[in-house]
């Protein structure tokens, strides 16, 4: 659990970085979406690379297997990254960041609870409280001057 815990906070940080490159790169002539092709592009050439050298096991020879519904991921994904570009360069980096928090946790609230992720966790007072207290903060840092 450590290390999960030491691996999402530095994830955290490294979204943050990124859109903030990622913005830099529009302000130099890039749009956003130009931007968002090039982040596609730089992890498809990444993970690309790793499945190459995985061999067997690896998606391009399990191709056939895959459904429609695979797509998912990947449209989530950009959205994502669009609508965090958008919120850097509309609304700052911190409101966009606590915005983006905050729906995480409701819907992961509603993934622990219906069992999405493979685990059953109930909506505790602890949990709901917590939400409650991150939903409050949210409204503080995004009404911010």
């Amino acid at each position: 659990m450590p290390n999960a815990i030491g691996l999402s906070l530095l994830a955290g940080m490294a979204l943050v970085m990124q859109n903030a490159v990622m913005v830099a790169m529009t302000g130099r002539g890039l749009s956003l979406t130009g931007a968002l092709l090039c982040n596609s592009l730089v992890g498809l050439l990444i993970l690309s690379a790793v499945e190459l050298y995985r061999g067997e096991s690896g998606l391009f020879q399990q191709w056939g297997r895959a459904e429609l519904w695979f797509v998912v991921p990947g449209v989530l994904g950009t959205f994502f990254v669009f609508a965090s570009l958008f919120g850097y360069r509309t609304q700052g980096s911190a409101a966009t960041i606590v915005l983006i928090i905050t729906g995480q946790i409701v819907a992961g609230l509603l993934l622990d609870r219906l069992g999405w992720a493979g685990i059953v966790r109930e909506l505790s007072v602890q949990r709901l409280l917590g939400t409650a207290l991150v939903i409050g903060g949210a409204v503080l840092v995004a009404r911010a001057p």
